[in-house]
């Protein structure tokens, strides 16, 4: 086993990013403590390494050959060069402490000498070594600084631009010591001022949400940004000056154009970026040859941004309108035709105007033509299109209101039509909607629904390269059924309709009918449906809702299979394994991308966004008008990227949205606000989702999500998988009960159950399976902690819950019927009950809880509920008689051990039928108390504290957790402290190791016990880190 505690990894807060002009291909970044340098082009972590002991990396700059660094944060500064930082695991030896806040620190013009701006507007000058060599600052001023930066602008004149708490910017010259500018118009503080490469310009933000520029010259403000809508962090000019870029607690970055004219300089915003998470995007720097931005945050995440992702290739966008189209022949536009409809090849794009005329642009040679005209295609059309396995087939499907159908065969370039076909369904009286999908190598399906109800659903089985229909399935039509999108999976149809409904149809007999999956989420229409992968007999399919849903669900194949024409409604031949709503928008579809990463589309006002859905992040946006027009997503050949396709302001748009040839993340980060409690799932899964070798874990935060990831033990390294958007305020508690359910709670007496499934490769998944009911119509109350207890061997449990009035509830939950039974309530006083826990001596059963007054109770459960039949090592309920007891008995016992609210508690029985309870408190202790039954009469019990440490911590004691099968006990506490104690054989405490953690809010800890006997260790607050011990 290690002898001490050893940090592996740490995920939080990035104050800040630099770009080094000299070491151009890496990126370095301040990780609280630490610095990390990342090969930026390929994603690799080169070094990462210790700058000070404690305190957190504020910022940094580079000599101006790129050589040298100087790092500064709270009272710390520290000078090295870059070798060090590139092969160095800690320089904190070398770091230097002066007596105030540094504010800003950088080298000199000749880098002999070092600048340090302090919080009281007062420049230290010092040698290369830290020795202070003079003094400098603003005679006649006393201020106190929020933010502050120094600008060298030559030999002999250096800029200290100081942005004051009370809103105020003053402008100085170093040397002279004397004010150049006090600048005025900001409401608050101010959060950031920078002076421009040239010295022509001032920047600053504030408070106040503005972005104003300044003449540094003459003082006059110039222009005033407006956009942001939270406070702005950071600025900084690039390209010449001529642009800037914003950081900001709304989680965007903003790119502005300085624009000059005659008359004035303005200030236009021309691009906004979601970066991050929640809240407060910190650190910014841009990459200018390659003009790629960099962004830090608060959770942790390092995003790249290409800044001409619309530009780079050059053919990213192009707009026709359909007067003016490059045409070859005679073909003219009539007046008032319009595109009713598109379809993107690998060649181009096919389009069908109002009146029938379907035309074809070749990218190759920008030119549109006339393909084949049909009036029965007049007035209202749909468009459906496939291309084949091979790419050497394009299939273009167009069809009328009247049953009518034209179908096309492009060749590979698109240049000859290999075949044509027009067919008029007989059958059907009307047609509302047509779809097409691939099926198998030879064919395709397509599909036609009629307005009529009584009609059938008509599926052609097409072949691709003849157009002719080999087969034909005429489908009973579901009530109430609207088609809107379609899946084919070996013998499975599956149609996507309105009211969140998918229908299963069986190809192999048409006369079966369909299999319905109804109301899957509260949402309306279903908007794509997607077959992910096969296991153990089930199919999984992605299905997507408009209403922002989406959903992953299991199709059991075989039982489908065997499906009696006459089946009863009842059977069950699908399962939810994992649900969950994006942050925003109306959501078109969503598919895994080659990286196993789950991308969601569709529209949020009146952009059209694509959203990594793992990772959580905006991968591109465009302004095209909203989900109402016409549109289309579809995938651009080889893989490269997509082609949206709209229609917006009777203008056709074609817009290339690549893949990008940079990283979009170097990290991914983890909650945008902290964490609250940590569950690891103790069984190892090794042969599944990366990192390979290692263990789930859910975490629960402050920003209201769930987060369902995995760490390896070995190197720290942490993937996310989901993050779930079903709680509505802060969690409070998080724990897996077994191998397959977690429960979560939160404020507004939020308690779900969730089921996790790990039997797909493509990744876990994890939805919630029921909900604790509320007391009330509009509850308020916190669910401050639970505690589980399985009946027997069964999925069945007893849940206790505890609530922030002091109430006690006890549920009965039965697995088979999915739903909860209150058999048990109390109260046990008017103060907050922070920490329940069942507890089993001998035969009885008693609840434990903590309360904010300082004392342990303990409630007698066994002799009020009579159902309890059995008591050894486990419990059996006889669920016939479960009733509701409402009891106003007193605690059996009640220990006073804390002098103010008991913030944490973990607790074992011994061999000897003594309970051992460990708790950790407000008032910075810690404490051992033991409780055991009378030997002449096991309903009475006696306790006391055996050990309590009154100065455990310097701060509030917030998680403690036992390990090494009770012999040792873990603690953290907010003084971001984790202490490991040694507990006696006669029950005292003794502290063996002790660890600074830079994580602020140090609140939530979990242990488990690795292959290799060492113990793996996570800690939470404002950010993550994995541990070892």
């Amino acid at each position: 086993m290690a002898e001490k505690l050893q940090d592996l990894s740490h995920y939080g807060p990035s104050l800040c990013v630099k770009f080094n002009k000299t070491y151009t291909e890496y990126l370095f970044v301040a990780v609280g403590p630490f610095v990390q340098i990342y090969k930026y082009g390929t994603r690799e972590l080169i070094n990462r390494l210790r700058i000070f002991k404690a305190n957190k990396v504020h910022g940094f700059n580079f000599s101006s050959d790129g050589k040298n660094c100087v790092l500064f944060g709270s009272k710390s500064i520290l000078l090295c060069s870059i070798d060090e930082l590139l092969s160095s695991s800690d320089v904190s030896s070398m770091e230097k402490m002066y007596t105030e806040w540094i504010v800003d620190s950088t080298f000199s013009y000749d880098s002999t000498q070092l600048y340090v701006l302090t919080c009281y507007n007062l420049v230290l000058v010092t040698d290369l070594q830290g020795n202070i060599i003079m003094r400098k600052n603003l005679l006649n001023e006393r201020s106190i600084l929020y933010s502050g930066t120094i600008k060298v602008l030559s030999d002999e004149r250096v800029v200290i631009n100081a942005g004051t708490v009370l809103g105020g910017i003053l402008i100085w010259d170093l040397y002279k010591e004397e004010k150049i500018h006090n600048l005025t118009g900001h409401d608050g503080s101010i959060f950031y001022v920078v002076v421009s490469d040239k010295g022509h310009y001032v920047v600053s933000c504030s408070d106040d949400r503005s972005i104003r520029l300044w003449d540094l010259v003459s003082g006059k403000e110039l222009s005033v940004g407006w956009g942001h809508t939270a406070r702005i962090w950071n600025l900084k000019f690039f390209n010449n000056d001529t642009q800037l870029i914003s950081v900001s607690e709304d989680c965007t970055c903003r790119v502005w154009n300085i624009i000059k004219t005659d008359e004035k300089i303005e200030l236009v915003m021309t691009n906004i970026y979601e970066t991050h998470l929640i809240k407060n995007v910190w650190g910014v720097d841009v990459q200018e040859d390659k003009s790629i931005a960099a962004t830090s945050g608060n959770d942790g995440r390092i995003k790249l941004i290409d800044l001409k992702q619309s530009t780079r290739f050059g053919d990213s966008e192009r707009c026709f309108n359909i007067t003016s189209l490059p045409i070859k022949g005679d073909f003219n536009v009539q007046k008032g035709e319009i595109f009713k409809g598109f379809h993107w090849f690998d060649f181009g794009l096919v389009a069908i105007t109002s009146l029938g005329n379907v035309l074809k642009y070749s990218e190759s040679e920008m030119t549109w033509e006339l393909v084949t005209s049909d009036e029965r295609l007049a007035s209202y059309s749909t468009t459906n299109g496939i291309t084949d396995a091979t790419h050497e087939n394009n299939v273009i499907v167009f069809s009328n209101n009247k049953c009518d159908l034209l179908m096309l065969n492009f060749s590979q370039n698109g240049q000859t039509v290999n075949c044509e076909s027009s067919l008029h369904i007989e059958s059907l009286s009307k047609t509302c909607n047509s779809m097409v999908i691939p099926y198998g190598l030879q064919y395709c399906l397509v599909a036609v629904e009629s307005p009529n109800p009584r009609d059938k659903f008509v599926v052609l089985q097409v072949d691709i390269l003849t157009l002719k229909v080999t087969k034909r399935f005429n489908f009973s039509k579901p009530d109430n059924f609207v088609s809107s999108c379609l899946e084919v999976f070996e013998n499975l149809l599956l149609i996507g309709s309105r009211f969140s409904t998918v229908a299963i149809f069986n190809l192999e007999d048409d006369s079966q009918k369909p299999y319905l999956i109804r109301k899957i989420t509260p949402g309306d229409t279903t908007t794509s449906i997607k077959y992910i992968e096969t296991a153990n007999g089930q199919a999984l399919f992605s299905v997507t809702n408009r209403d922002g849903f989406y959903n992953f669900i299991t199709v059991n194949i075989n039982s489908f299979k065997q499906l009696a024409n006459d089946y009863n409604d009842a059977v069950c031949l699908h399962k939810i394994i994992h649900s969950n709503k994006v942050i925003k928008g109306f959501l078109e579809g969503a598919f895994y991308n080659y990286k196993g990463e789950y991308i969601t589309y569709g529209f949020k006002s009146s952009l059209f966004y694509m959203f990594n859905e793992k990772n959580g992040y905006e991968i591109t946006s465009q302004v095209c008008g909203g989900a109402h027009r016409q549109w289309k997503l579809c995938s651009l050949k080889q893989d490269t990227g997509f082609m949206l396709v709209y229609i917006k302001a009777s203008e056709l748009f074609l817009r290339k949205i690549y893949a990008s040839d940079i990283p979009e993340t170097l990290e991914n980060g983890i909650h945008g606000r902290e964490i609250r409690d940590i569950s690891i799932l103790p069984s190892r899964i090794t042969d599944k989702y990366e990192p390979q070798d290692g263990y789930l874990f859910v975490s629960g935060s402050e920003d209201t999500t769930v987060k369902l990831c995995k760490y390896n033990p070995k190197d720290g390294v942490v993937v996310s998988y989901w993050t779930e958007r079903k709680h509505v305020s802060g969690l409070q508690r998080l724990s897996f009960i077994n191998d397959k359910l977690m429960v979560s709670c939160s404020a507004r007496e939020e308690l779900f159950l969730w089921e996790l499934n790990t039997e797909f490769k493509s990744n876990p998944y994890m939805t919630i399976r029921q909900s604790l009911p509320t007391l009330t119509t509009h509850p308020d109350l916190r669910i401050m902690d639970f505690d589980v207890v399985f009946d027997g061997s069964s999925s069945n449990f007893i849940i206790a819950t505890v609530y922030s009035d002091s109430s006690i509830k006890v549920w009965y939950y039965d697995y088979e019927i999915n739903q909860y039974e209150k058999i048990w309530e109390n109260r046990y006083q008017t103060c907050c009950i922070l920490n329940t826990s069942f507890v089993q001596l001998g035969k009885q059963l008693y609840l434990l809880i903590a309360s904010t007054d300082g004392f342990l109770s303990l409630y007698d459960l066994t002799s009020e509920l009579l159902f309890i039949k059995n008591i050894n090592n486990g419990i059996e309920l006889n669920r016939e008689e479960l009733e509701l007891v409402k009891s106003e008995s007193k605690p059996q016992l009640s220990l006073h051990v804390h002098k103010s609210g008991i913030k944490t508690m973990d607790m074992k029985v011994t061999k000897d039928n003594i309970l051992q309870v460990f708790t950790g408190g407000d008032d910075n202790a810690i404490g051992i108390s033991i409780i055991e039954q009378n030997s002449d009469n096991s309903r009475i019990l006696t306790g006391k504290v055996t050990s309590f440490i009154e100065d455990a911590a310097s701060s509030t004691v917030t998680s403690c957790q036992l390990f090494n099968n009770g012999t040792n006990l873990i603690t953290t506490s907010v003084d971001q402290r984790v202490r490991i104690w040694n507990i006696s054989s006669d029950n005292k405490l003794n502290l063996k190791d002790t660890k600074y953690t830079t994580i602020a809010d140090t609140g939530s800890c979990n242990v488990v016990t690795d292959n290799d006997n060492t113990q793996s260790i996570l800690l939470g607050g404002v950010g993550l880190s994995v541990w070892k011990y």
